[in-house]
Parts: C-alpha cells; sequence; structure tokens
C-alpha cells in the first residue's frame, strides 16, 4: 500500500512539474481571425495600430502577422520580426516559429542576433532556451568592435558567452587574417583558441 501510494505520489509530482514547465503562450492583438480550411486549429493574429506581441516565460515577441496554434503552445510569426530575451539577446528576422512547450525557436530570413558586444548574422538560426545555445549551420558572420567572423557552422554558448565555430573559419581584422577548420571564442575576455590546420597572415 505504501508503494502503491509513493508511485501516485511520484506521478502527480511529475505532471504538476511538467504543467509548470509547459507554460502557455500569451499574445495580444488588433486583429484576431480564423480559418479552418487554411489554418485548422489556429488563430489567425494581424497588426493595424501595433504589432502582435508574445511573452513566454522571459522572452517576447513582436511581428507583423502570426498563425497562433494556442492547443499546441506553438506559434509561426511572419514580418519584422523583433525576438527579446531579457536585456542580453535581442533577435531580428523576417520568419520565426516558436514551441512554448520546448522552448525551441527557429528564424530565417535576414536573421540577427544581438549581445551587448557582438552581432551575430545568417540566413537562418536555431534557438534552444532549455540549453541557452544558439547556431546555424548554412553559414553565418559574428562582428565584434574589432574582427569580422565568417564560417558555414556555429554555435553560441550564452551562459558561457562561448562561440564555437566550424568549417571555413575566416577572421578578418586590421593587424591580422586567420584561416582556421575550427576556432573558439570567448567574445567577454576577447580569448580564442584555434584547432587544426590553420593560418595566420
Amino acid at each position: 500500500m505504501k508503494t502503491y501510494f509513493f508511485l501516485l505520489l511520484v506521478f502527480f509530482t511529475s505532471l504538476e512539474v511538467l504543467a509548470q514547465k509547459n507554460q502557455e503562450i500569451n499574445y495580444d492583438s488588433d486583429r484576431t481571425l480564423k480559418n479552418e480550411e487554411r489554418y485548422p486549429g489556429a488563430l489567425i493574429l494581424s497588426g493595424v495600430d501595433n504589432q502582435v506581441y508574445f511573452d513566454h516565460d522571459g522572452i517576447e515577441v513582436w511581428c507583423d502577422n502570426a498563425v497562433f496554434y494556442k492547443g499546441a503552445n506553438f506559434f509561426k510569426a511572419y514580418g519584422n520580426i523583433r525576438m527579446q530575451q531579457g536585456d542580453s539577446v535581442s533577435m531580428t528576422s523576417n520568419y520565426a516559429e516558436y514551441n512554448g512547450n520546448t522552448e525551441f525557436a527557429f528564424a530565417s530570413g535576414n536573421v540577427k542576433m544581438r549581445r551587448p558586444q557582438t552581432t551575430l548574422e545568417t540566413d537562418s538560426l536555431f534557438f534552444d532556451r532549455v540549453k541557452q545555445q544558439a547556431y546555424y549551420r548554412s553559414g553565418g558572420k559574428v562582428t565584434d568592435t574589432a574582427s569580422v567572423l565568417t564560417s558555414r557552422i556555429g554555435r553560441y554558448f550564452m551562459e558561457e558567452d562561448k562561440y564555437s565555430f566550424i568549417n571555413e573559419v575566416v577572421v578578418t581584422n586590421p593587424e591580422y587574417t586567420i584561416n582556421s577548420e575550427q576556432l573558439v571564442f570567448y567574445s567577454e575576455s576577447g580569448h580564442a583558441f584555434l584547432y587544426g590546420p590553420s593560418t595566420i597572415e
């Protein structure tokens, strides 16, 4: 009997934790429509005087239009998108998706992620809020006050303020140019580490 009670307690505690984790996305929109034929189960949100606004567990998103699947806690955003996480991370793009259950975001089209000391530019960016990591796979550029870095693949670890770049890494600086297969860069300290075949000119 005690074992049965313990299992029930664990089960309901797990459900409570899961419910707390899957916090619902809040939204505000000037215009809300439905079109079950094209977007079954979704709300079609549009800005008139103000942009469509989403808020979820510390992240805010503004856009011109959106399709919001409230039951799935998921939305697709279109046009002049701005995503803000606290005071440290801001991102702009033409298109974005966000899942409130997994806290995973995807952005595409002229993506720019800005931090206090660096700006990351790419065509498509994945953002895992649980791991606090952002990454690209199809080429990107990172600019700070002194250098410009490009690579095919890049990952940013926000808690460590660290970038990891792989494949066709090029760092351009007024004093030198670096070519490498892999580079790790800490933006706060400015320290960089090269791995694999590398040249400094």
